[in-house]
């Protein structure tokens, strides 16, 4: 699969960084290599800083993140460079995928036009640059006619996925730096992803710097594997010997971290042994949240989703499946009153929901609570996250301070969160422990449905176990209704009894046992 002979792309002989007021290094001399023609693969808990790495191979940091080491990128040593020629130094060299494709996206400008303008630092001939975004666009599983009209609030987060991966693609760069890119997609999509990522190494010689928590991408793609924990590489070798599983491997040489990502990946899903509780502070939990003839149109009047009509009972746990592109996101968005239906209504026990969250009450609020795939934006930056995580319990339930807090940090050390975390800052975590906080947030108020987008999207196998085992337990005091959307079947499996399936906008079957 590799051709060495090419030499490396990338040389990091040692990188370490260290963020300001941190008692240890966020990267503690981490070393790697990609060449030409080949993947490899980062792989380890959130938290344990791949995101990290992957910035640090660009040269690149968050704000008060300091780099020491050398970066070679094609034999230039990336962090001998001013801040300010780092970038031309990477131009038409390397493409990044973020974590959160959002932030590459931009948000007032039409698809088409952007992803032309971009295929210029690849493609200098103005007559070649359409067609680079037309390809770039096929091999990331998206039609140029599809998305070049529309702008990028208007996908689905799949979608801006995948157009985020277009972007990295038309510049033609010879490294790619991809970070988590099956976030959001469906298996189908994740393993046609996965057959592109070995073809650019295989029939185009670029190699691939793979950050990502989903370990089959991984063992499909990768020829050697980097196990991350804690800020240091703890594990490397040949990907088949270290997450191999037709035959347990050199098992003795591998590092317990590796051990218990395979281990909690084989581990089979627990049951819900939970029982639904009595609300303990107000009159959102238990109750009935429905949707009735919800649509959702275009400003062009085109169907976005519906009309549906669905029903949450106390208790209840149901999965709603389907494509990227289907139209459960917006579904989703207008339950919580963050879209506003075209027609249909939300209703709790009987009366309805005004259909904009502004306009609803803190009960109202309080009774829809969702929890979106991508939740960096969701928090304040510059504020603790236990301060924002309390802020729920204390303006929707009434709360005293110290009491909301106690409740968020219980959660959230029931979900894999130390205690601790929640005293920084929200660009102090990564993208995993970002979603579990963003699930506790919602978790505190006691909801009467709880809407989770994706949640496990950004979770290694380890912290996805653990928040399968929790959540159960957690809905349970409110007797709190659960509403899943995810392409992870075995998170479906484990949390859901029953599901019901979109397909372009609108459900296609009833909501029916697992």
């Amino acid at each position: 699969m590799t051709d060495s002979a090419r030499g490396p792309l990338l040389d990091v002989p040692e990188i370490s960084a260290y963020a300001e007021g941190a008692e240890r290094p966020l990267l503690d001399q981490v070393a790697l290599t990609v060449a030409a023609g080949s993947v490899t693969a980062v792989v380890g808990p959130s938290g344990s800083g791949k995101t990290t790495l992957g910035l640090a191979a660009l040269g690149a940091a968050r704000d008060g993140v300091r780099l020491t080491g050398s970066v070679l990128l094609a034999g230039t040593d990336l962090l001998l460079l001013p801040p300010d020629r780092r970038p031309a130094a990477r131009a038409g060299r390397v493409a990044h995928l973020p974590q959160h494709p959002e932030t590459v996206l931009d948000p007032i400008r039409r698809v088409g036009g952007v992803l032309r303008e971009t295929a210029a630092l690849g493609h200098p001939e103005r007559a070649a640059r359409r067609p680079a975004a037309r390809r770039a666009l096929a091999r990331a599983g998206l039609e140029w006619e599809t998305v070049r009209r529309r702008f990028p609030h208007q996908l689905s987060g799949g979608q801006q996925q995948r157009l985020a991966l277009a972007s990295a693609l038309v510049t033609g760069a010879r490294l790619l730096v991809l970070d988590e890119p099956t976030s959001g997609l469906d298996a189908a999509l994740a393993h046609a992803l996965g057959r592109t990522v070995r073809a650019l190494a295989d029939d185009d010689g670029v190699g691939v710097l793979l950050l990502s928590h989903d370990l089959p991408l991984v063992r499909a793609t990768a020829d050697r594997v980097t196990v991350m924990e804690d800020g240091r590489a703890v594990d490397e070798g040949p990907t088949a010997d270290l997450l191999g599983t037709e035959s347990p491997g050199p098992a003795g040489r591998r590092h317990r971290a590796t051990r218990e990502l395979l281990a909690a990946e084989r581990r089979p899903p627990r049951p819900d042994r939970s029982e639904p509780g009595a609300e303990d502070g107000g009159a959102a939990g238990g109750g009935t949240v429905a949707a009735v003839g919800i649509a959702v149109r275009r400003r062009s009047g085109d169907p976005l989703a519906g009309p549906v009509s669905m029903e949450f009972p106390p208790g209840s746990r149901t999965a709603l499946l389907g494509p990227s592109g289907s139209g459960k996101t917006t579904f989703a968005r207008a339950l919580a009153g963050l879209t506003v239906p075209s027609r249909g209504e939300v209703r709790l026990d009987g009366r309805p929901l005004p259909g904009r969250v502004d306009m609803r009450t803190a009960v109202q609020r309080r009774a829809v609570q969702y929890v979106h795939q991508s939740s960096a934006d969701s928090f304040e930056k510059h504020r603790p996250l236990l301060a924002q995580l309390a802020d729920t319990a204390r303006l929707l339930r009434g709360l005293r301070d110290e009491e909301a807090a106690a409740e968020a940090v219980a959660a959230a050390e029931a979900l894999g969160l130390d205690g601790t975390l929640l005293r920084r800052t929200p660009d102090r975590l990564s993208g995993g422990q970002l979603q579990r906080c963003a699930l506790v947030r919602a978790l505190t108020a006691r909801p009467a449905l709880l809407v989770c987008d994706e949640v496990t999207s950004a979770l290694d196998t380890v912290s996805r176990e653990r928040l399968l085992d929790a959540l159960p337990r957690l809905l349970a005091p409110a007797a709190t209704a659960l509403l899943f959307i995810s392409h992870d079947l075995r998170a479906v499996g484990a949390l859901t009894d029953r599901t019901a399936h979109f397909e372009d906008g609108r459900r296609t079957s009833p909501c029916a046992g697992l």
